[in-house]
């Protein structure tokens, strides 16, 4: 696959193409994970849109925009415009996983009108005012994280502290240490965190778009998943008014593993 660019202003998002069938689908793939997660979904009659996100691979969000000028929605979209203008692409099939799915569910009212269907696995930004997000916008939090970033290390000795006292779930300890296991892992984390705090899906929006339009919208979690719960997204079904939407396959969050990639191709109604 080639690697392809599209900048505006001080934004570059990094692309690949893989096929050129008439089905196309665009992809976002999730934090600290790559394109060729999907790859499973490469078909004779598919062209595969696979979009990086910022600040992995060749995607660049510049680090002094971060404390006063967050990438926004608008911004956001602005961008895909241009990808979806540069290759031709008329209407599509979106999918995202986990923080790729945030950035799915951000976009789709933008583009109600050429969407043909909508999978999100495992999504994040179900919930607007969950600890993750309310944190986020905290100017006090957000200066924590960026002195962290020198000492991945004191960051893990709080998040073991609250794991001890039981505000942290075992799973999720453990997705921090993974994400903070060195300087350049924890670095990339922080600023994805503080730089897409407004990267938040307009959950009214997202109803009214998918009640107006004929979209086949799934929402696919893992039975398992420690990490995103199953209970967040039936709760933000009910806000979208779209409980049908859910789909519980027999794995955690880690969708992309050889033995669940039959469990999720499965459930992909594309």
């Amino acid at each position: 696959m080639n690697s392809l660019l599209i900048t505006e202003e001080n934004v570059t998002l990094e692309y690949y193409i893989q096929g050129s069938g008439d089905d196309t689908l665009i992809c976002f793939h999730g934090h600290g994970r790559q394109v060729d997660d999907f790859l499973f979904l490469k078909h004779k009659d598919r062209k595969l849109i696979l979009i990086v996100l910022p600040h992995h691979g060749n995607s660049q969000f510049p680090a002094e925009r971060i404390k006063t000028q967050p990438l926004s929605v608008t911004e956001l979209s602005s961008i895909f415009t241009k990808i979806l203008e540069k290759e031709a692409v008329v209407d599509f099939h979106f999918i995202g996983f986990s923080q790729g799915g945030r950035f799915v569910l951000s976009l789709l009212p933008f583009y109600k009108d050429r969407l043909k269907s909508v999978h999100v696995i495992s999504p994040d930004g179900m919930d607007p005012m969950s600890f993750y997000n309310r944190t986020s916008r905290i100017r006090l939090a957000r200066l924590l994280f960026q002195k962290w970033e020198n000492s991945p290390e004191s960051f893990i000795r709080m998040a073991k502290l609250l794991f001890k006292l039981g505000l942290i779930r075992p799973k999720v300890f453990s997705f921090i240490e993974l994400f903070a296991a060195n300087k350049e892992k924890f670095q990339r984390a922080s600023r994805t965190w503080r730089g897409f705090r407004n990267i938040t899906p307009d959950l009214n929006a997202i109803g009214k778009s998918l009640d107006s339009n004929n979209i086949c919208f799934r929402v696919i979690m893992g039975k398992y998943d420690q990490v995103i719960r199953t209970r967040q997204a039936e709760s933000f079904l009910k806000r979208i008014n779209q409980v049908d939407a859910l789909i519980e396959i027999e794995c955690g969050h880690d969708f992309f593993k050889k033995e669940n990639l039959k469990l999720l191709s499965d459930v992909l109604k594309l």
